[in-house]
């Protein structure tokens, strides 16, 4: 590495270190959320739940359980926070050509993002799944730099431990797997179409294999067949629960199930209140289970098969619906205060079981059960600068500008614009509602891009000097 890079990096290192270490200081108190309960009973391996990220579980065993301390959380992922911080200093000094100074600025930016603070404090996986994700863009930016197979194998690890972490990021590594080698290689010459098509199978075929080793290891652990989760056909249907009809399904069972549930007084085509349909006794993911007698294979199984032929016979809907989703974080903005008070489990009734908060007080000797009540500094913070989603939302034009502004590096520009895109439509596509939790990773985009435009902007206006 150049003398002139190992600069900023060490200076961004000190910097991190103490902003994070204040921060810690300040403010080490654990928050709970509806799913944190189910991360803790997995790392203490009371229970299995695989749609609650049990990679993430294991690293609450590994750090938090033999200091039976809550804080132990907090600490690993503020250290996971100021790591994210240097990876992006190290992406745009290294990858993206951005000078010094704005590179550790915005990382000290990334280190006072609201949104990244709250989730420190959080029992949830985003703040490991944001690190995950750095982990990967970074590497894709090297391979795109200097192309070798071995970078493809590698990039094929992380993207199953991203997907391990956060399921919304599948679609995003098997569309990676395919439009890495297109980037590096796609040419008419004919030896750069044999190094593509040697690319494409090295990358696909190795996502392929760890990808079915991840859902044979949940199959193992949960002594089933193997799946990545064994809700994946629950939550499906009902994030599209407004464009099912009772003909979507062959089976009379379900079709009835449909029919029933619209003469409910929850019915499928509200679309506001899908995740009651999930979450509720009155939804229709109940009343299937009630179906099917609780059999929850054969459940789930008739859900994912609704689901999918309704998509089929009407994608114009399910687009529509992602759409829905996306313009609702812009209108949530006016109501954001109530809505993120809610997101950070500071509401009635409180997001901690009262089984979930006896196993939590005898393992780690914290009473959280009262936790919903503490106006913590980070909720304070969190609240106080809810605008800075409007920066989250701003992601894909940030990297589309830049783009279209030519970059020193258009391939690693590009690759921000389209993970932020895809990630976007993941998000939006396959979401109950528009939660605004899941904005979090957009941070690292958000600011890698405008980084890169104010060196664009700057090294113009000098040039014009």
């Amino acid at each position: 590495m150049a003398t002139n890079q190992r600069a900023p990096l060490l200076a961004a290192t000190l910097l991190l270190t103490l902003v994070k270490s204040i921060q810690f200081a300040i403010d080490s108190q654990a928050l709970f959320y509806y799913d944190s309960g189910a991360f803790i009973l997995n790392g203490l391996g009371l229970a299995f739940l695989p749609e609650r990220a049990y990679v993430y579980g294991g690293l609450i065993r590994a750090f938090a359980v033999p200091f039976h301390s809550l804080r132990a959380i907090v600490a690993m992922q503020v250290v996971m926070g100021g790591l994210t911080g240097w990876l992006l200093t190290f992406a745009l000094v290294r990858f993206l050509h951005v000078r010094a100074w704005i590179a550790v600025l915005a990382a000290l930016v990334f280190a006072f993002d609201p949104v990244q603070i709250v989730y420190e404090h959080l029992v949830m996986s985003e703040t490991t799944a944001l690190l995950a994700m750095a982990v990967f863009l970074l590497a894709a930016l090297r391979y795109l730099r200097g192309p070798s197979l071995w970078w493809l194998v590698i990039l094929s690890f992380l993207g199953v431990l991203l997907v391990s972490l956060r399921f919304v990021y599948l679609p995003l590594v098997l569309a990676a797997a395919v439009l890495l080698p297109l980037a590096a290689y796609f040419s008419f010459s004919a030896r750069r179409r044999r190094l593509l098509a040697l690319a494409l199978v090295v990358s696909c075929g190795s996502t392929v294999l760890f990808q079915m080793g991840y859902r044979d290891l949940t199959g193992w652990l949960a002594g089933r067949e193997p799946a990545y989760h064994y809700s994946t056909g629950f939550f499906l249907l009902a994030s599209i629960a407004p464009i099912v009809e009772s003909g979507d399904s062959g089976d009379v069972r379900v079709a009835g199930a449909v029919a029933a549930q619209n003469q409910s007084g929850l019915p499928l085509f509200d679309r506001a209140v899908r995740w009651r349909q999930l979450w509720t006794a009155e939804g229709l993911v109940p009343r299937l289970r009630t179906v099917f007698h609780g059999d929850e294979r054969a459940a789930d199984q008739a859900a994912q098969r609704l689901a999918r032929a309704a998509i089929q016979r009407n994608p114009l809907g399910f687009v529509k619906l992602g759409l829905h989703n996306y313009l609702d974080y812009w209108t949530g903005i006016r109501s954001l205060r109530a809505i993120l008070t809610q997101e950070t489990g500071a509401h009635l009734p409180p997001a901690v079981t009262l089984h979930d908060a006896s196993v939590i007080s005898s393992v780690f000797g914290a009473d959280v059960s009262h936790q919903h009540t503490l106006n913590t500094p980070s909720r304070r913070y969190h609240i106080f600068a809810r605008a800075w989603y409007l920066f989250l939302l701003a992601a894909p034009f940030l990297a589309g500008l830049g783009l279209w502004l030519r970059p020193a590096n258009p391939k690693g520009v590009a690759l921000l614009f389209f993970w932020s895109c895809l990630l976007l439509a993941a998000t939006c596509l396959g979401g109950i509602q528009a939660s605004y939790r899941y904005l979090h990773p957009f941070s690292f985009m958000s600011l890698a891009a405008a980084a890169v435009l104010c060196e664009t902007l700057i090294g113009r206006q000098g040039k014009r000097g």
